[in-house]
């Protein structure tokens, strides 16, 4: 009793609080859906709440009702006469419109995250419809008030869209899982059927509606009920023959609503009342579902889709579909910038994670990204550009300010998002075990507990005075630093290989990979530059660099630490970022090296032959890589024959793993 007496607690606390968030961030015109879906983050298990949530089946079917229910207000609140006005574009909006949508996002997805055309094209499709929860309730506020043409055909939009979205990453997905390509006669057929069944159903199931309650008398406070049950079973039943449920339940709306019934304002109220409760619901369960370090993984690419569908995709299938029309050129513009994404992508991304397609954390955690930029771009200046493109009343005085104040908001928070973004992109080893030695004697202090013949270091920078050391003393205290900071970052290299050697094993072992495993190996692909399904290429790259053969380049490349790109600019390797005039540190020298190693095309036949050495068991060291490392140098192998030279000479191996160490297992 106790534990559902504290779901009933939470769920309550939930939805109040989501209530007064929206009321407290109103006047900031903040979009109410993004404030719902923040705070159901904030009370998940990366936040301060720590509710863990990852059933998505239930989500699925939780969210499926939360749609219907929103859909058959949105249908209550469409006026038929209007609707018959604008229905032509709406419904070329809904298929072509989508269709182009899909298509040009997925030529970004393709590009940005390096996936083949049909994963692309999943992406795409999850993205392309509007979001009938976000579109209506931009529309239906007072601070837009958009002339009632463009408002029902945005309405109307929202409302048909959906069956071609979920019909197109349900082929996706099928292609996918099954191999092979659909049908293209029966995917044509399916969609006619789904749009033509699911209308049929929701015109006369709502006409059906408004007769019966017009025949039969009951209690006031049942129509109401009675009408939203009813609605939810053509929903239903639709889905369960394979048509548009989502349709049927917006036109059982619009249908009931052009009928003489009774209670009609009850029933409008308590509708409305909870479409209301489904918005928070969905949204909170949402950011509930949602892993935001997740999301974090695949954030940059995800911003670079979000623009490309924003100012591109989307505006090139509104000029499209409507270009038969007779729309002024600011409505279309107008049009366009309300392409609102919502709950819908993220509803249909979770489909690939219930059907365990490969990949499948990518493109519900896109999705969610995709959605957040939308939102904030595109939610949050939706009245202000009503206003811009003069499709709604202009704000009374003092208003433009705000306006002004909001767009600058939007600019500044998308800047942040930018930069937090960009600092998810990579993963650097943590460096607070790095020595800060100012000066020789300092150093010679810190290394005084260490012992001297076999110790790594890991040094922030060289010291001013390191000139001033000995020569013997100096080679052996370079030989300790630069070794001790590749093998600062081969321990975070052993860290990921170990994760993507359990996967392997998962994968072999016939089981589908955890989300946060997926987005684990989602964020080394990008790193690695490895596609995602290749995950013995991903392997292959992520291993570690043999800490002598480091130490030897590092010494041919600095004189031993004397040159001055070590002393100033902490370049060890003979490379300085780009862009800018030096490293951070000696690690992040060292990781730049590390990562050139692992990734460039040039040391291709150096993993390859590191490879061989784990499929034989032995152990990675200089002397069995060194005659790979020529590309390193306009020398070739005349270099790679100084750098073995330099491990013997200066006994370098010793930093190597010993023959005698446990072999690391690949299978």
């Amino acid at each position: 009793m106790q534990t559902s007496d504290f779901i009933l607690l939470a769920s309550a606390a939930l939805v109040l609080l989501a209530i007064a968030g929206a009321a407290a961030t109103r006047r900031a015109g903040a979009p109410l859906l993004m404030i719902f879906l923040a705070i159901g983050m904030l009370a998940g298990e990366e936040g301060p709440g720590g509710i863990e949530f990852h059933d998505h089946n239930s989500a699925y079917l939780l969210g499926s009702l939360a749609l219907a229910l929103i859909l058959f207000d949105g249908g209550l609140g469409t006026k038929l006469r209007r609707l018959k006005g604008v229905l032509r574009p709406a419904i070329s909006l809904a298929t072509a419109g989508v269709l182009i949508t899909a298509g040009v996002t997925a030529a970004a997805a393709k590009f940005l995250f390096d996936l083949g055309w049909v994963e692309a094209f999943l992406l795409g499709a999850i993205v392309s419809s509007t979001d009938a929860a976000a579109v209506l309730m931009l529309i239906a506020g007072r601070d837009i008030r958009a002339r009632p043409r463009v408002a029902t055909t945005l309405e109307a939009e929202s409302g048909f869209n959906d069956p071609m979205a979920v019909i197109l990453v349900v082929t996706a997905v099928t292609w996918l899982s099954q191999g092979g390509a659909p049908e293209p006669f029966g995917a044509a057929v399916t969609i006619v059927w789904s749009l033509v069944a699911g209308g049929l159903i929701g015109w006369f199931g709502g006409r059906l509606i408004g007769w019966v309650e017009r025949k039969v008398r009951l209690p006031i406070g049942l129509y109401p009920i009675f009408g939203v049950a009813a609605a939810v079973f053509l929903f239903a039943f639709a889905q369960v023959i394979g048509a548009s449920g989502f349709l049927a339940a917006y036109l059982a709306g619009v249908a009931l609503a052009a009928s003489p019934r009774r209670a009609a304002d009850a029933t409008d109220r308590f509708s409305d009342g909870l479409a209301w409760l489904s918005q928070i619901g969905l949204f909170l369960m949402l950011g509930l579902l949602i892993t935001p370090s997740h999301a974090a993984e695949v954030a940059l690419p995800a911003l670079g889709v979000a623009l490309v569908l924003i100012l591109l995709a989307r505006p090139l299938a509104v000029l499209i579909c409507l270009a038969p029309e007779r729309y002024r050129l600011n409505e279309r513009a107008f049009i366009a910038w309300m392409g609102l994404r919502g709950a819908v992508p993220i509803f249909l991304g979770a489909y690939p994670v219930i059907a365990g397609v490969e990949n499948a954390n990518l493109y519900f955690s896109a999705a969610f990204a995709v959605v957040i930029a939308s939102l904030v771009i595109q939610g949050w200046t939706a009245g202000p550009v009503a206003r811009l493109f003069g499709v709604a009343p202009p704000l009374p005085r003092g208003g433009r300010w705000a306006n002004a104040g909001m767009i600058a908001v939007v600019m500044g928070g998308v800047s942040f998002m930018s930069l937090a973004i960009s600092g998810t992109a990579t993963r650097e080893a943590p460096e607070d075990r790095l020595l800060a030695a100012g000066s020789v004697a300092a150093l010679r202090q810190a290394m005084a507990p260490m012992d001297t013949a076999s110790s790594p270091m890991r040094l922030e920078a060289l010291p001013s005075d390191w000139p001033d050391m000995e020569a013997a003393e100096r080679r052996e205290t370079f030989a300790r630093i630069a070794s001790g900071l590749i093998a600062a970052q081969n321990a975070r290299i052993v860290e990921d290989r170990m994760a993507l050697l359990e996967m392997r094993a998962l994968i072999d072992a016939g089981e589908t990979l955890s989300l946060p495993k997926q987005a684990r190996r989602d964020s080394l692909s990008r790193r690695y530059g490895v596609r995602y399904e290749d995950l013995d290429g991903l392997i292959e790259r992520v291993d570690i660099i043999p800490p002598s053969m480091g130490a030897a380049q590092a010494i041919l490349a600095t004189g031993w630490g004397d040159s001055d790109a070590a002393r100033s600019r902490n370049a060890l390797f003979g490379r300085l970022p780009s862009g800018q005039e030096g490293f951070p540190s000696l690690l992040a020298s060292a990781g730049d090296y590390v990562d050139l190693i692992n990734t460039h095309p040039d040391f291709a036949p150096l993993r390859t032959a590191r490879a061989s050495l784990r499929a034989r068991q032995a152990p990675v060291t200089g002397l069995e890589l060194v005659e790979h490392i020529g590309p390193y140098a306009a020398s070739g192998d005349a270099y790679a024959a100084q750098v073995r030279a330099l491990i013997i000479s200066a006994n370098l191996d010793r930093f190597d793993p010993a023959p005698a160490e446990p072999p690391e297992a690949d299978s």
